[in-house]
């Protein structure tokens, strides 16, 4: 049996290739998206919003007839 010599002992095997750093300016806004600030307030807005319509029974707060 042969014994397998490995070159690169300091690092792992499953971090794949190395890529190439791109500014985020670069990168289409859809990828982008996620980092700024604005996109997590209305997604929080958006989902209180949500649980309210949900909880309120339609946005029912007095009995119906």
């Amino acid at each position: 049996m042969e014994t397998l010599n490995v070159s690169n002992r300091g690092s792992h095997g499953n971090e794949g290739p190395e890529r190439e750093h791109v500014p985020p300016s670069d990168l289409p806004y859809w990828k982008r998206a996620h980092r700024s600030w604005w996109f997590w307030i209305g997604l929080l807005l958006m989902l209180t919003a949500i649980t309210i319509y949900v909880l309120s029974d339609d946005l029912a707060f007095l009995p119906h007839r």
